[in-house]
């Protein structure tokens, strides 16, 4: 009977202990957001940002000192997006002052990989800035990928020192919205997973991540010498539901396996390169092929050209243009001539010449700021599609634009 009251009293404390709290409720039945899951029980983890080096910019129409400035410039405001660990002038030479001295004056991009790889960074920026008559800049950048010698961004823009602020950050904007964005799963389950990127990261609701994996793959050459690398493969696709300030919450849009601890998500805030590279591993995993664009061994400093049929149907477009405006230039020329002869020389009964040619100059004059419209929105389409450079030419001591074409 004893015993029996003092289990009955020992169940009574322990109720009691629980509805005050002394004796915490299992945590396998609270309902703890997101975010403070992670805090208290995983250690956030921090995205490393990927190393980048800005190479100072050759220069046309201004001093050497001039274009270290606005390289600068540009550098603080990449270094601003909080995207890269950025590498500056100063430092950069320092160290390679040390270690490859040859390398330097360095102002292309070939030596500029050298140098990236020394500093043990990922990307590497190289441009040319110029000052034009007018008093404005004309400034080309190229993102080059260190690992594979790859072009993943390139752009023109024109600036004054009125709104140079706004365009610098726009363009270093652009660049860390068209870089890819890396992140780890640090928790998954066979429906949702959490990621190590977040709102600082500029992940946000909505957003779709690929899911993939690095395999060691081992062969051997010709010689008989064994080679390993690694090989892509991917798993599957991470549409994102929460987003906190380190970590995200997603689920599954599609995948071929489970993911696991450690697998690698990466997407590109850009939403248009977002979707395109979504839908090529969509193709890919409902396909079962593998991606074409696989980097399977370290690519050596090279050009990698290939055929870009978009790239040819606008060349042809522009020449078409151009052939139509120089037509239209020589028409607008003869007509202009033709009325001012007989402005000077007008007689009675010149009456319909002198309409006809003006008729003829008025149509020619329209035809041919038709033709240059169209073809300056055919230049500002192939800037923005990188197929649209500045060339340098020396012997004119000018800048110009020119198209380039690669096969």
């Amino acid at each position: 009977m004893c015993i029996k009251k003092n289990s009955n009293f020992l169940l009574l404390l322990s109720l009691l202990l629980l509805i005050t709290g002394v004796i915490p409720i299992s945590s396998a039945f609270a309902q703890t957001p997101t975010e403070q899951i992670i805090k208290n029980t995983l250690q956030p983890l921090n995205s490393a940002k990927s190393g980048l080096f800005v190479l100072q910019f050759s220069t046309t129409g201004m001093t050497e000192s001039a274009a270290r400035a606005y390289t600068n410039i540009v550098a603080q405001n990449i270094n601003n997006t909080n995207r890269f660990n950025v590498t500056y002038l100063e430092n950069a030479e320092e160290q390679i002052q040390k270690s490859a001295p040859e390398l330097l004056p360095c102002f292309e991009i070939g030596c500029g990989i050298q140098i990236g790889k020394i500093l043990k960074a990922k990307w590497v920026i190289t441009g040319h800035i110029s000052l034009t008559e007018e008093g404005s800049f004309i400034l080309t950048v190229k993102l080059v990928n260190i690992f594979d010698n790859s072009l993943v961004f390139e752009e023109t823009m024109r600036f004054t020192d009125a709104n140079m602020d706004r365009r610098m950050y726009l363009l270093s904007t652009r660049i860390a919205r068209n870089v890819p964005l890396i992140g780890l799963i640090i928790e998954a389950n066979n429906k949702i997973a959490l990621i190590s990127l977040g709102e600082r990261d500029g992940v946000s609701v909505d957003d779709q991540l690929i899911i993939y994996r690095n395999d060691i793959i081992r062969t051997t050459n010709t010689t008989g010498v064994p080679k390993a690398h690694e090989r892509r493969k991917n798993i599957g696709i991470l549409r994102i539901t929460q987003v906190g300030e380190k970590i995200s919450e997603g689920v599954y849009f599609q995948s071929i396996e489970i993911p696991k601890t450690d697998h690698i998500v990466t997407t590109f805030l850009d939403k248009r390169r977002q979707i395109a590279t979504v839908d090529e591993v969509r193709r890919e995993l409902d396909t079962h092929e593998r991606n074409v664009y696989e980097i399977t061994e370290r690519v050596e400093l090279s050009p990698i050209q290939l055929i870009d049929r978009e790239k040819s149907k606008w060349l042809s477009k522009v020449r078409v243009l151009e052939e139509k405006q120089e037509y239209w230039q020589y028409f607008l020329i003869g007509s202009g001539v033709a009325t001012a002869y007989l402005l000077k020389d007008f007689e009675e009964g010149d009456d319909w010449r002198m309409m006809a040619a003006a008729g003829t100059l008025a149509y020619s004059t329209y035809q041919f700021i038709r033709t240059r419209n169209e073809l300056n929105k055919l230049e500002n389409e192939g800037r923005y599609k990188g197929y649209l450079e500045l060339k340098i030419n020396p012997e004119m001591d000018g800048v110009g634009l020119n198209y380039r074409l690669n096969f």
